[in-house]
């Protein structure tokens, strides 16, 4: 007996069975929109979808409830379904309704068609199966505000709640995604918020120095007496106030100015945003051999880690 192991390729003949969906010992055809054809066990489908298992396995002429878009009728014993998905997404689904390994599903696009009927048929034990293909890192690093109006539209809640802090890592306003047309406007305005709490509280970091590292004094920025100081002083951990260099001042500045429109630990560690600070930096004797060291292992090892950390002390206030 022969079996599966992977999902079965994309590229066949329309209007022909589509393999592994040509078995001869098949009680259901499925025909699609765009005129493929799917030979296939009512049982998987049955098991997949309480919604159709009534009319699947009693013989009914109707599903119930009704389905838009589907046309059944019968050919002796062997029932036909006509429906308005077409063939990828179908044969998407129905290897999920059966026991292979789930299909690959390289965009937003294609996973939320497949979400989409799974939805119209109930399948809401194969939704969960689809969870790991919408968090694909691609997708959050470029559209997280698509992933978060997707997850939470199909009730997908943990990973509503992962896409909601990538999005803060976009600009506080980005533009339209047709995904927001299926939330209600109350959800983006609290993601929204969420957004600018976020803000508020990662700019607080860059003014308040007493969550700086116990051996913070021995960096450069406050060790150096022959460059220029901030007027202010500042204290740190270890209750002590200490002077501090103006570029590095200067550094936390425009690090909240970024922080503001983008909260998150990568854009502090953003290249161009610490150049012009060692560009300061240099101009000085005793900071220039040590400035690059001190603000990199400040930047990367704990400045981006707290700012972080602060995204998650912050609520996203959003019913599911």
């Amino acid at each position: 007996m022969s079996q599966f192991v992977g999902a079965a390729p994309l590229s066949v003949e329309v209007s022909s069975f589509r393999a592994p969906f040509d078995t001869t010992d098949a009680d259901l055809i499925i025909h699609t929109s765009d005129d493929a054809k799917f030979a296939v066990h009512k049982i998987f489908l049955a098991v997949a979808s309480p919604l159709l298992k009534r009319f699947l396995l009693s013989g009914s002429s109707s599903p119930c409830p009704p389905f838009e878009g589907l046309v059944l009728k019968r050919d002796g014993d062997l029932a036909i379904i006509k429906l308005e998905e077409d063939a990828q997404t179908t044969e998407r689904v129905l290897q999920y309704c059966y026991p292979f390994s789930n299909p690959v599903l390289s965009s937003l696009n294609d996973v939320q068609a497949v979400l989409e009927m799974m939805r119209k048929f109930g399948m809401k034990g194969l939704i969960s199966r689809v969870k790991g293909s919408l968090l694909q890192q691609a997708f959050l690093e470029d559209q997280p505000l698509r992933v978060f109006a997707i997850a939470y539209r199909y009730g997908l809640e943990d990973e509503a709640r992962i896409a909601a802090k990538y999005t803060v890592r976009q600009p506080f306003f980005t533009p339209y995604v047709e995904e927001l047309e299926h939330i209600p406007a109350s959800v983006y305005h609290r993601l929204l918020q969420y957004h600018r709490k976020c803000s508020i509280a990662t700019c607080s970091l860059t003014a308040d120095f007493s969550w700086f590292p116990s051996f913070a004094s021995r960096w450069v920025w406050f060790q150096c007496d022959d460059c220029v100081h901030h007027p202010l002083s500042w204290p740190l951990s270890d209750g002590k106030i200490y002077e501090v260099n103006a570029w590095f001042i200067d550094f936390m500045e425009r690090a909240r100015n970024v922080l503001r429109e983008r909260p998150c630990g990568k854009v502090v560690a953003d290249p161009f945003l610490i150049a012009e600070c060692l560009e300061a930096a240099s101009g000085c004797l005793t900071c220039r051999p040590a400035a690059f060291l001190d603000l990199s292992v400040f930047v990367g090892e704990h400045f981006a880690v707290e700012i972080d950390r602060a995204i998650d002390t912050v609520e996203l206030d959003i019913p599911f």
